[in-house]
């Protein structure tokens, strides 16, 4: 039996593994179409010359997956060859909070509404509770599935007789399969992190992304032990697209929330992963439009001069080098952190897109000189597509 695993996020991959959970290949999709930062998306509207493209009308064009979500990296025979496909994805589901027009020309109204919106997190029932709290309704919450079930079928498309599987909740945990698999160790604690996965708790706390997932590997299962989920990006984009008073509009929540969710320790925040930090800072410093290029920040912090910090002087080099000090000292929490759940465990895992850190990765081994440390080999987004194939064929299994 042939089981692909697909990560149809961004750093778009495919495994392939048997049915004993042997990898037989891991294919990622930028580097056949040399087209770096590719991430599946479905078109919307069809170009003006589509006719010139041969097809007779806009539907016709935006039904052929070669125009939509088509994988290049795995040749027709393994593609038909496939019996089961089993697909990961770093979570499309979206969430608004749309406002009334009144209330969006209303500096006043907005002035006395903001600070009830910072005063605790957002979790459904307090959003609702807002939108209720006013004489007259100042916005509406609307809820949207996202593309991943139709890039998924775009995508089926491709093969023949494979049955499909897809769970979006599972981001971190198919990082924690993949990095326990590659790794030597029979029993880890793992540690998964970067800008944002799953929104494993949507119903309940829209728009809550995990960043930092804390796991217990032992006998081929990884068990969650705490996670933390952050309303960053949500946060962000309601002050930039809602309020006049920006800058001084939207104050970040400053104190999470912390829930046990089926045995699971699970913090809420609004406040950035390290992850996050790096993204943004790589928008800021003008490495990249979309905030994708990270691992530029992580590079440029090598190259400040260290006594520069005790003057009054600032560069692309010494923001990235403050950045990096004030994610080392946070990383090292959360691996205390993983090690206080579990003290007898002396091996930990990194994974996740924050591990391709390798400054800071070597600067753990100083940290905690009485564990070993092992980096996932594929600890981004791409190596989601080994653990979703790995986690079916462990389902499958047992």
């Amino acid at each position: 039996m042939k089981i692909l695993g697909i990560n149809q996020s961004h750093d778009t991959s495919i495994a392939v593994v048997d049915e004993q959970g042997n990898i037989t290949g891991v294919f990622e999709e930028e580097r056949s179409r040399r087209a770096k930062y590719f991430s599946p998306r479905l078109l919307k509207h069809a170009p003006n010359n589509y006719r010139d493209k041969g097809y007779h009308s806009p539907e016709e064009y935006l039904n052929d997956p070669i125009n939509q979500v088509q994988l290049l990296t795995i040749d027709h025979k393994q593609l038909h060859d496939a019996d089961h496909v089993a697909f990961a994805s770093f979570d499309r589901r979206d969430f608004h909070v749309q406002f009334v027009e009144d209330f969006l020309t209303d500096r006043v109204a907005q002035r006395d509404f903001l600070p009830k919106l910072s005063a605790q997190q957002l979790s459904q029932k307090r959003l609702q509770e807002l939108a209720e709290d006013e004489e007259s309704p100042i916005c509406d919450l609307v809820s949207q599935s996202g593309d991943d079930e139709a890039i998924n079928g775009q995508i089926l498309n491709q093969f023949v007789h494979a049955t499909s599987s897809f769970d979006v909740t599972e981001h971190h945990k198919y990082h924690a399969i993949c990095g326990f698999h590659l790794s030597p160790f029979n029993e880890a604690i793992v540690i998964t992190w970067d800008g944002g996965g799953a929104k494993c708790y949507e119903e309940d706390w829209p728009q809550y992304q995990e960043i930092e997932c804390i796991w217990h590997a032992k006998d081929h299962v990884v068990t969650p032990l705490f996670k933390r989920m952050s309303n960053h990006r949500f946060v962000d984009a309601m002050q930039g697209e809602n309020f006049n008073l920006w800058p001084e509009g939207f104050l970040h929540c400053q104190t999470p929330e912390t829930q046990t969710i089926d045995g699971v320790e699970v913090e809420f925040t609004s406040m950035p992963s390290n992850g996050m930090n790096f993204s943004n800072m790589s928008h800021a410093l003008g490495c990249d439009d979309l905030g994708r290029a990270a691992g530029k920040v992580m590079g440029m912090a090598s190259y400040a001069d260290k006594t520069i910090h005790m003057t009054n002087y600032h560069s692309k080099h010494t923001s990235a080098n403050l950045l990096e000090h004030e994610a080392l000292a946070s990383a090292i929490a959360t691996i205390q952190k993983g090690i206080d759940l579990v003290p007898d465990c002396k091996n930990i895992i990194l994974s996740g897109g924050f591990s391709l850190n390798c400054t800071n990765n070597y600067k753990y081994l100083q940290a905690f000189p009485d564990h070993q440390i092992f980096v996932d080999p594929i600890p981004h987004d791409g190596g989601t597509a080994v653990g979703v194939a790995l986690d079916y064929v462990s389902n499958e299994n047992s």
